[in-house]
């Protein structure tokens, strides 16, 4: 398998599972897309865009969170 381009934002189990559920049940927006930007709010309420690389359903790196 290929490895992915950016080292991984590494995010607290309870957000990154949140994170990621999101981003399955919206993976239409992002099917077919290498790089893309999620937006959410994290487990603290802040406002925040999750970058990640896309390989496919639930193959995903998160790169980089950025409060908004």
């Amino acid at each position: 398998m290929k490895k992915f381009v950016f080292d991984t934002y590494y995010l607290n189990s309870r957000e990154y599972a949140k994170i990621i559920s999101e981003i399955n049940t919206n993976y239409g927006k992002y099917e077919g897309l290498w790089f893309c930007v999620h937006n959410s709010y994290d487990v603290h309420g802040s406002a925040c865009r999750y970058y990640f690389e896309n390989r496919g359903y639930n193959d995903y790196n998160i790169y980089a969170k950025i409060e908004r």
